[in-house]
This record gives structure tokens, sequence and C-alpha cells, in this order.
């Protein structure tokens, strides 16, 4: 696991495709890390993985909302 995983928000790693595009901050910043293309990319699919497994990346809460349940209209 790598620094840079906590850089970035779930957001940023759910849009990320791992190939190393050039529209991708996440993919360009871990190349730069790094040095070479094939080394960067190597970290970051290892930390896609471990975001996907994981879960949260920077702590924030978040939980399933309730069911809202209609109310009978007694007649």
């Amino acid at each position: 696991m790598t620094k840079l995983k906590h850089e970035f928000s779930r957001k940023e790693w759910k849009g990320c495709c791992g190939k190393g595009c050039k529209k991708c901050q996440l993919a360009q910043a871990y190349i730069a890390e790094y040095g070479s293309r094939r080394e960067g990319l190597e970290k970051l699919n290892a930390d896609r993985e471990a975001v996907k497994k994981g879960g949260k990346t920077k702590g924030t809460k978040g939980g399933k909302k309730k069911a809202q349940t209609k109310k009978k209209v007694k007649a």
C-alpha cells in the first residue's frame, strides 16, 4: 500500500480504470511518483484492489438508509 492511496477520494478511485489514461489524475500521480509507467501502474492496480475490498479511503462514515414505511391512515 502506498501513501498515494489516501490522497484520492472514493469517487476518484471508482472512476479510474487502471490503464493509465492521460485524463486520469490518479494514474498520472502514480506514474510520476514511481518514475516508470509499468511500476506506477502495478502499484496503482494493487491499491485499486485494496480500495475495492477495504471500502473507505478517507475515514468518512456512511450507512444504509432505512426504508420508509407508509403510515396507515385510519378511516
